[in-house]
């Protein structure tokens, strides 16, 4: 990519092109009429640094403006990716067991048998309520289907769907695929409102498991979705737009209908880091990724792809991710971090080394005039050398003014990481939650659970071995839970789904969640117990999400209730490790980690070691008093070490922790990255002397008597010497020693072709210059 090109659209690198370009003038003007007056003033040699220095310069602003703003699009662009799949693989194990639900089984096999069921208004009601009773936990969903293996229509939630009998192909998929569900994702008469739904599909099973009743799909939100996601990404005044491809580039969800419609060919390029795209006479700088998946599961093979136009692709590289950290810090950073290359590090040195040279070459101007009174022009020289002087202290300026952009452009570019990554985490952990939410509501609604707690449990053990059967069947499915656990009205534990926890039945739960339980109101209340070791995960903290069982039929006694055991340690885990951030060849960044914290900074989940459950994150409290989905950057002194932290507060998912919802737990998600190895201390920083521009000019004060001094430095003491006893100032180089000399003859230095003696005043100085020059 041509980096000469992006250039020309990083308004942040205007302003320093103009200073740069101002004083290449200045050295061209310079060195021009210094070889003119021929007074040791020829700074050719300098000019010629400066220019290469400032290209250098310019080069590594462009770099990191281009890498900031390829971080922003790669980001939205895996991250959209990476959070639909996610939600998809859940949608993966819900089709299958809601394919075995006990009503809908009895309801496809009873039309079966006879026809004139699926007329009967009270069964078909009956089961359009248990639907609706679905898509209110699963809100993700808009429509379920029931169909007959000829492809009739026998139930469905919506009931403005205009069909009545569906000849797609994915019914004989679902027939006949030996994979555990079929994903469908094109046009069909199955939903002929929507141009590309995406469905779910899987056959429904006869009792006896042997042969198919029916097919079931679930109809997902797709575009809703997906506008989610987006929503979480770009915000309104943002240039950027965020899509969602297939593998052959076919738009399927914009974040900007307007801009890239659906249905648009796009070029994928996902071998690339970006690339520069046109599209519809305009030019976009463009990243596509690929999803990272989600526990072998890569879904369809869509691709998400982020994109802003050109002249404004740069805007969000300005550092105003360090406008909150305080000056102190950001300068300690600054000196001390880890983060800037060798060529970053030496630029103020190469800087540096220029305005010495400069210095050198009006110091020995300044000598050549005092020692050549009949020179001519000696007024216009006095000028001529002030002007260089100035020269360099303004080029030092501008280096340090450009460089110290650089430099918080790389650190503002890990803040935005951090922040970022830590929203990412939040999202995932809402959405995963979420979903732990439906499950124990939908499960606790199971015909077999509210039959058998409703009845009495008999002594022979088959009613515990049904209620068993079916706790493994869901947990065989839904991985992320260690244990399920079915209690009665006595909150004693009747059924388990780990073995390992068998001990368990007969025993009554004493929790406070087990009471609020058996005390919810309806369906769609849940109970969280608080993040807490508990013995039902082995004394491990974790929650236990719960609803609870009712009687049969519509009463809303409860006679029971579920309890399902989140297995926190390795789901937190991967969620944690999935947000950490990332260097451009996939590894993880040296010392980051991420947390999930409570609102008191209590840990409840780290992937640093250091880090356990339960103990408090002890960094800044703007880190945790947040608002519902808000989040906060900076950089914090922890562990001898700066660290830049990004945080979010939880902001829910849909219904979950919304407004509608009486659950409220603020967790807060937190990523960590360090910038050096060390803090540097008051004590510490480097003193900074102030050169005043004309310290090397001539000052003569009309017909006054005046001395001429040539003056200098060694260490901090300030020295002078008659400038008609000074040649010339050299560059400082190797001295060749010479043997059975005094220890103040340091030995010989060739210049000019003539060997000059050097010789070492240590031994004549006062003892401040002697310690300030061994400093």
């Amino acid at each position: 990519m041509d980096l000469a090109y992006l250039a020309q659209f990083m308004r942040g690198l205007h302003e320093n092109q103009r200073k740069l370009h101002e004083i290449k003038s200045a050295y061209d003007n310079l060195a021009l009429l210094g070889q003119l007056l021929c007074a040791g003033t020829d700074i050719s040699g300098m000019r010629t640094d400066f220019n290469e220095l400032a290209g250098v310069l310019l080069n590594q602003l462009t770099q990191e403006l281009r890498k900031k703003a390829v971080l922003s699009l790669g980001s939205n662009a895996r991250v959209a990716i990476d959070i639909l799949i996610r939600n998809l693989f859940e949608r993966t194990a819900d089709i299958g067991f809601l394919a075995t639900d006990t009503d809908i089984r009895s309801f496809a096999e009873a039309v079966e048998h006879d026809p004139a069921v699926a007329g009967d208004r009270d069964q078909v009601a009956a089961l359009h309520a248990r639907f609706s009773e679905y898509v209110q936990k699963y809100s993700v969903y808009h429509n379920i289907i029931l169909l007959a293996p000829d492809g009739r229509v026998l139930a469905q939630l919506d009931r403005n769907n205009p069909v009545s009998a569906c000849g797609d192909p994915l019914i004989g998929e679902s027939l006949n695929t030996d994979q555990p569900y079929v994903e469908t994702f094109r046009a069909t008469d199955l939903l002929p409102n929507e141009a590309s739904p995406l469905i779910y599909s899987c056959r429904v099973m006869s009792e006896d498991g042997s042969h198919p009743v029916g097919v079931l799909c679930l109809c997902f939100r797709f575009q809703d979705e997906c506008q989610r996601i987006f929503r979480g990404l770009v915000t309104e005044d943002d240039w950027a737009v965020v899509t969602i491809l297939t593998p052959d580039g076919r738009i399927i969800a914009s974040s900007d209908i307007y801009q890239f419609p659906p249905g648009a060919r796009m070029e994928p390029g996902v071998d690339e880091e970006c690339r520069i795209m046109r599209f519809a006479g305009r030019e976009y700088l463009a990243a596509t990724r690929a999803t990272q998946g989600y526990q072998g599961y890569a879904g369809p093979g869509w691709l998400g792809q982020a994109l802003s136009p050109l002249n404004h692709a740069f805007e969000m590289a300005v550092a105003h991710e360090l406008e909150q950290v305080p000056a102190s810090i950001l300068d300690g950073v600054l000196e001390t971090t880890t983060l800037f290359s060798s060529e970053l590090r030496d630029t103020p040195v190469h800087a540096t080394n220029i305005k010495r040279e400069l210095d050198r070459a009006v110091w020995n101007g300044n000598i050549w005039l005092t020692r050549d009174s009949y020179a001519l022009n000696t007024s216009f020289a006095k000028v001529l050398l002030r002007e260089i002087g100035s020269t360099g202290v303004h080029t030092l300026n501008v280096f340090s003014e450009s460089t110290t952009s650089l430099y918080e452009t790389v650190v503002s570019s890990v803040l935005y990481d951090c922040s970022s990554q830590a929203a990412l985490a939040m999202d995932i952990m809402d959405r995963n939650l979420y979903e732990r939410a439906n499950d124990c509501r939908w499960w606790a609604l199971t015909s077999a659970f509210r039959d058998i707690l409703h009845g009495h449990i008999s002594e022979d053990g088959l009613q515990q071995g049904r209620l068993t059967e079916i706790l493994r069947t869901i947990n065989g499915l839904y991985t992320v839970y260690s244990n399920l656990l079915i209690f009665d009205a006595s909150a004693r534990i009747v059924a388990v789904s780990h073995p390992g926890y068998a001990d368990l039945i007969g025993q009554t739960l004493q929790a406070d969640w087990v009471r609020q339980t058996l005390g919810l109101p309806d369906t769609q209340s849940y109970c969280v117990s608080p993040f807490t070791p508990s013995h039902l995960y082995a004394n491990h903290p974790t929650y236990v999400y719960s609803a609870a069982i009712r009687e049969p039929g519509n009463g809303n006694t409860p006679v029971g209730g579920i309890a399902i055991v989140f297995d926190s340690t390795p789901q937190f885990a991967a969620m944690l490790q999935d947000a950490l951030p990332r260097k451009e060849d996939g590894s993880i960044v040296e010392g980051a980690f991420a947390v999930f914290a409570e609102q008191d900074g209590r840990i409840i989940a780290s992937t640093d070691a250091l880090l356990e459950s339960g103990m408090k994150l002890e960094i800044s409290r703007e880190f945790f008093d947040l608002a519902h989905g808000e989040g906060c950057t900076n950089i914090v002194v922890f562990r001898d070490r700066y660290y830049a932290v990004g945080s979010r507060m939880s902001a829910g998912y849909r219904e979950y922790k919304s407004d509608s919802d009486a659950y409220r737990n603020n967790e807060v998600a937190l990523v960590l990255v360090p910038l050096s190895k060390r803090v540097i201390k008051p004590e510490d920083r480097e003193s900074q002397r102030c050169i005043r521009p004309d310290n090397y000019a001539v000052h003569q004060a009309g017909a006054e008597e005046a001395v001429e001094i040539a003056t200098f430095y060694i260490g901090s003491d300030w020295y002078g010497v008659h400038s008609n006893c000074v040649i010339e100032a050299i560059e400082g180089q190797a001295v060749i020693r010479i043997p059975g000399m005094p220890a103040w003859v340091r030995g010989w230095v060739m210049h000019n072709d003539q060997a000059i003696m050097v010789f070492d005043l240590s031994s004549f100085l006062p003892e401040s210059s002697q310690t300030s020059k061994s400093k």
